[in-house]
C-alpha cells in the first residue's frame, strides 16, 4: 500500500475514534470496593450501579441460592463463573467502549424480591471487588456492627478534616513539609524522571510529553506524587475527575483531594497534571499502574510507575 494511502486511512481512523469519544455520554455514578447491598422487599425498586473494570474480578455473593443469572453481553466478558449462591465476572478490554450491561439474578426460594437487577458500569480503574447482597433482616448484632462501622468511618473523616485544616493553616514550602513530618532529614524530597520507564496502555486519550515521580516522608508517614505533561488532540475538553494507583498485588492508593480540577482544552499542549497520594516509604516500593480519568470515562493508563 502506498505511504500516502496508509496515512489517509490512519487519519480517518483517528478522526472516527475522536468523534466517537466526543459523543460518548458521561459515565453514571457507580459503587466500587467492598459493597454491601441490603434489599427491602417493601422499598421501591432501584437498579444499583456497580463499577467493573477490565481484567479485574468482581464477585457477587447472595444470602440465598440462585435459580439463574441473565447477563447482557456475556460474550464480551473474559470470564463468567456461576455458583449456587454467587457469580463472578471479569470484563474484557473491549468493553471500555460498550454500553453498561445489566445482570439480573433470580432466586430459588421465591421470597420477595424474586429477582434483582444491577447495572455494571465499565469504569477506567475502579471495580466493585466484592458485592454482598442481603435480602433478609438480620439480628440486632448485625445492626450493632453496622453502627460501629459507621462510627469508625465518621471518626476517620473527622481525622482527615483535622489533618487537612492543619496543613492549610501551617507554613508552606519545605517548612510545611518538615512541620507535617514529610521531610526526610536524610533523603529530603526525591524526584525521578520516569518518562522512558512507564508503559502507556493502548487507546489512551491524551498523549504525554513528560512523566516525573516524587516521594517524601518515612516508614511511618509519607507522600508520593506523579506529574504528567499532557496534550489534548481531541475536540472535547478533558477534566480530571479521578485518579488511582494500583500495585502488583491489587493494593490501591487513592489521591488526596485537589483544590481546582485540572482541565485541558482541545488542542492545548504542555498542561501539567499532578496527583498526590498518601504512602509510606514501604508502600512506595515496587511498580504501580496509574489511571487518570474524566467524567466521560476517557482515561490515561500508565504501567510501571515507580518512585525514588
Amino acid at each position: 500500500m502506498p505511504l500516502a494511502s496508509f496515512a489517509g486511512l490512519l487519519s480517518l481512523a483517528l478522526l472516527t475514534s475522536t468523534a466517537a469519544a466526543a459523543e460518548r455520554p458521561p459515565l453514571p455514578p457507580c459503587e466500587a470496593g467492598d459493597v454491601r447491598l441490603e434489599v427491602d422487599a417493601n422499598a421501591p425498586g432501584r437498579v444499583p450501579a456497580l463499577c467493573i473494570t477490565p481484567d479485574l474480578t468482581s464477585n457477587f455473593l447472595f444470602d440465598a441460592k440462585l435459580a439463574r443469572v441473565e447477563l447482557e453481553g456475556r460474550e464480551h466478558f473474559r470470564r463468567v463463573t456461576e455458583a449456587a449462591d454467587s457469580f463472578m465476572v471479569v470484563p474484557s478490554e473491549a468493553m471500555r467502549d460498550l454500553e453498561p450491561p445489566r445482570v439480573t439474578v433470580y432466586f430459588v426460594d421465591g421470597a420477595a424480591p424474586a429477582s434483582l437487577t444491577f447495572l455494571l458500569v465499565v469504569h477506567p480503574a475502579r471495580a466493585a471487588r466484592q458485592v454482598d447482597v442481603i435480602r433478609q433482616t438480620r439480628p440486632v448484632a448485625f445492626y450493632e456492627q453496622e453502627a460501629r462501622e459507621a462510627q469508625s468511618k465518621a471518626q476517620r473523616c473527622e481525622e482527615e478534616k483535622v489533618r487537612l485544616q492543619a496543613e492549610q493553616e501551617g507554613p508552606g514550602g519545605l517548612r510545611g513539609l518538615r512541620a507535617a513530618g514529610l521531610l526526610n532529614p536524610v533523603h529530603g524530597v526525591g524526584a525521578k524522571d520516569i518518562h522512558n520507564d512507564v508503559k502507556p496502555r493502548p487507546r489512551a486519550v491524551l498523549p504525554y510529553n513528560q512523566v516525573l515521580s516524587y516521594r517524601a516522608g518515612s516508614e511511618k508517614k509519607g507522600r508520593v506524587a506523579v506529574e504528567l505533561v499532557l496534550e489534548n488532540p481531541g475536540t472535547k475538553p478533558w477534566t480530571l475527575a479521578g485518579a488511582l494507583l494500583r500495585g502488583a498485588k491489587g493494593e490501591e492508593l487513592t489521591p488526596l483531594p485537589e483544590g481546582t480540577p485540572v482541565s485541558i482544552l482541545p488542542g492545548e499542549r504542555g498542561v501539567g497534571v499532578m496527583v498526590e497520594f498518601e504512602a509510606t516509604t514501604k508502600q512506595a516500593r515496587g511498580a504501580y499502574t496509574l489511571t487518570l480519568w474524566d467524567a466521560d470515562g476517557r482515561s490515561v493508563i500508565l504501567d510501571n510507575v515507580t518512585f525514588p
